[in-house]
C-alpha cells in the first residue's frame, strides 16, 4: 500500500520542476492548500445533488405545471419479446434484410416493424417535463455561479480586469 501511495503522490507528476512537498508545508508566513482539503468535496457534491433534487421537485416542476408543460412522454411500443430481443441484443436500427426476416417471422408488415422500433427508441427519451426541469436547474445553477463570480471579482477589485477581458 505504501508503494502505491508513493507512486500516486510522486512529486514529478503533481508539482512543477524544483518544487517539493516540503516547500508546500504551512508556515507562519504562508498557508497552502493541503490534500486533506479535498475531503470536503464529497459532502459538498452530495449537498449540491440534494439541492438539485429539491429544486426540481419543489420549484421547477410547479413552474412547468403552471406553464402547462405536460409530463406525457412518447407513445409506448406494444410488448413483443422477439422485437425486444433484437432491439436490446442486436440493433436499434435494423437494416432492410433484418426487417424482411422479422416481417416473415412475426407475420407483420415491414412498416409496422419500423414503427415499433421507432416507438421503442423514442420511449427511452425523457419527457418534456423532465427536460424542462433539468434545463431550469442548469439555468438557475449557472446564473447563480456567474453572479457569485462577478460579486467575488468586484469584492476583490478585479472587476476592471474582467471588463477588459470581455471587451
Amino acid at each position: 500500500m505504501a508503494g502505491i501511495l508513493a507512486w500516486f503522490w510522486n512529486e514529478r507528476f503533481w508539482l512543477p520542476h524544483n518544487v517539493t512537498w516540503a516547500d508546500l508545508k504551512n508556515t507562519e508566513e504562508a498557508t497552502f492548500p493541503q490534500a486533506e482539503d479535498l475531503y470536503l468535496a464529497f459532502p459538498l457534491a452530495f449537498c449540491i445533488f440534494m439541492v438539485r433534487l429539491i429544486f426540481e421537485r419543489f420549484v421547477a416542476k410547479p413552474c412547468a405545471i403552471a406553464l402547462n408543460i405536460q409530463a406525457n412522454g412518447p407513445q409506448i411500443a406494444p410488448p413483443n419479446a422477439i422485437l425486444e430481443k433484437v432491439f436490446t441484443a442486436i440493433t436499434k436500427h435494423p437494416d432492410e434484410k433484418r426487417l424482411e426476416g422479422l416481417s416473415k417471422q412475426l407475420d407483420w408488415d415491414v412498416r409496422s416493424i419500423q414503427r415499433w422500433f421507432r416507438q421503442r427508441r423514442n420511449q427511452e427519451k425523457p419527457s418534456t417535463l423532465t427536460r424542462f426541469c433539468e434545463s431550469m436547474w442548469r439555468f438557475s445553477f449557472y446564473l447563480y455561479v456567474f453572479t457569485y463570480g462577478v460579486r467575488f471579482l468586484k469584492k476583490v477589485g478585479s472587476l476592471k480586469i474582467f471588463y477588459i477581458i470581455l471587451i
